[in-house]
């Protein structure tokens, strides 16, 4: 895994050789911090970023002046809120997204990305073109050789709040509506009841070598979800979301249709 700083890595080889030196297996650590033994694993093994937190507890446990809190400060600085599911995204051979308030951000065009952050008012204008062209270049992992599947469920919702000018909107829509061997797009209906994801918008990612992991966006951060049990509802909310949701080919024609109307 190509980490956005080598403090990610470093920091979890560190807490496993602190761990290992006090002669504590992964469970007994976890016992001792608030966080699950899946998370400490995935710290461990530079999967994530340490949370919050977890460098001060490692310092009081393994009797350290300061070293675990300043190297998590380190691997948290990565110049990105999101730079957890950046990273993991890069390794993950399947994706399950879904977002009812806008275009997954795999699938934005670079107007309606620039459109998006400039609605954050408190980024400047070199802020926003820097999110862009992070935003363009996440995107190349579905033209890599092989790409990964691609799953995203949007809600009606998406296709009829216009971002920015109707060109731009429009170009939007058309990029959605074209098909892509990899990428499987699903629209939610106004029609469709409530579903367990209503609380917003959640993606699974899956990869060839280590555990599913989840990912919950919030309003100004996101959080990653590596415990099993709540992977798994996950999981179990997106199949229901794609259950109600229209098929692949119902859902190209509803994009086409907003598309024609922008």
């Amino acid at each position: 895994m190509a980490n956005s700083s080598g403090f990610v890595s470093y920091f979890g080889t560190e807490l496993r050789r602190h761990r290992e030196r006090m002669g504590w297996p992964r469970e007994q650590l976890a016992e001792r911090v608030p966080w699950s033994v899946w998370t400490v694993a995935s710290v461990e093994q530079g999967r994530r970023k340490p949370p919050p937190g977890l460098g001060e507890h490692a310092d009081a446990l393994f009797n350290l002046p300061g070293v675990m809190t300043e190297l998590s400060k380190k691997a948290q600085d990565d110049g990105s809120p999101f730079g957890d599911r950046i990273e993991l995204e890069q390794r993950a051979d399947t994706i399950y997204e879904y977002d009812m308030r806008l275009v997954p951000g795999l699938l934005q065009t670079k107007a309606y990305a620039r459109l998006v952050h400039r609605a954050r008012r408190h980024l400047s204008p070199e802020e926003v073109e820097e999110l862009v062209q992070l935003r363009m270049r996440r995107q190349r992992i579905l033209d890599q050789e092989p790409p990964p599947l691609l799953h995203a469920i949007s809600d009606e919702a998406v296709l009829c709040r216009r971002i920015g000018d109707p060109a731009a909107f429009r170009e939007q829509l058309q990029r959605l509506a074209v098909p892509r061997r990899n990428i499987t797009i699903q629209i939610l209906p106004f029609s469709a009841c409530l579903h367990e994801a209503i609380g917003g918008p959640i993606s699974v990612m899956r990869f060839p070598d280590a555990p599913d992991v989840a990912y919950s966006d919030g309003w100004s951060r996101g959080q990653l979800i590596d415990t099993p049990g709540e992977v798994l509802r996950a999981h179990r909310a997106f199949q229901q979301l794609a259950a109600l949701a229209l098929p692949p080919d119902m859902s190209a024609e509803m994009i086409e249709a907003y598309a024609e109307e922008a």
